[in-house]
């Protein structure tokens, strides 16, 4: 009889000690949920752009959403923040970002 394989491996996304900053292998930011300052509007999404005082997210629909910042919960700012200390305002680039991973 043969002996059972490893467990499949979960996807890095359900790993709750995953990096949410890293990049996938295209250079793509992670999908995670959105939440306005209010706690009552969520979206599932990935970050784009990074506009003066606003962010543009493509949620999981394929359609985008503009945020001004200050609508983003404190947990989101502070997402906002450390991307754009790691990778800077500019994710147009963003082939290029998992270069630098």
């Amino acid at each position: 009889m043969p002996t059972p394989g490893p467990a499949a491996a979960k996807p890095k996304s359900d790993d709750p000690f995953a990096d949410p900053f890293q990049t996938s292998a295209d250079g793509k930011l992670a999908l995670r949920k959105w939440v306005d300052d209010s706690g009552t509007f969520r979206v599932q999404g990935r970050l784009i752009l990074i506009l003066e005082g606003k962010v543009r997210l493509l949620k999981e629909t394929g359609r985008t959403t503009t945020v001004p910042l200050q609508r983003l919960s404190d947990a989101d700012r502070r997402y906002v923040e450390e991307i754009i200390s790691r990778y800077g305002d500019d994710l147009s680039q963003q082939g290029t970002l998992a270069a630098a991973n």
